[in-house]
């Protein structure tokens, strides 16, 4: 039988700060895209050539919901760089701010569970640490549950056993 190794969880602030510099990231990376999409809106060269060519119209759709999707960033960057950091003793339920070792169909895996970020995958030291938000089908899953449970999650049609080894 093989033996099951144990993976250890990172500094909490690491992974804080490391969610954090990934926001702001990704708020860089979309307010650059939104603005060369809002110059290419309003580019002579987009000029609508008759009443039929909506060029100008559809690119300004574009830029419009890319500065929409720019301002959420901003937002949700913001209010998470002001939620402090949680420590969760190791028999409370998993909420926001809390750091969970698990085995997902005996692979191990960590989360980190934030109102913001959902999806992000950070690696601190190695260890690929996944960003789940309570919204999501996973994050539903497991809030409010604990170490030692075991929760059943349909991914695509199959059925994954997790098992919360650990949180922090």
């Amino acid at each position: 039988m093989a033996t099951k190794k144990k993976v250890v969880l990172p500094d909490k602030e690491r992974v804080h700060s490391a969610l954090s510099k990934a926001l702001a990231d990704a708020l860089a990376a979309m307010a650059s895209v939104a603005e060369d999409t809002r110059k290419g809106a309003t580019h002579e060269e987009n000029r609508s050539e008759g009443d039929k060519d909506m060029r100008a119209t559809e690119q300004s759709y574009v830029a419009r919901g890319q500065a929409m999707r720019t301002e959420q960033l901003a937002e949700e960057a913001s209010r998470f760089t002001t939620v402090p950091v949680r420590r969760f003793e190791p028999d409370a339920k998993i909420g926001i701010g809390c750091l969970v070792r698990a085995r997902v169909d005996d692979e191990p895996r960590v989360f980190f569970v934030s109102a913001q970020g959902g999806g992000t995958e950070l690696v601190i030291d190695g260890l690929a640490i996944t960003v789940l938000t309570p919204a999501s089908p996973a994050g539903r899953a497991i809030t409010g549950r604990q170490a030692g449970d075991e929760v059943e999650l349909l991914v695509a049609g199959k059925t994954r056993l997790w098992e919360i080894e650990e949180i922090s």
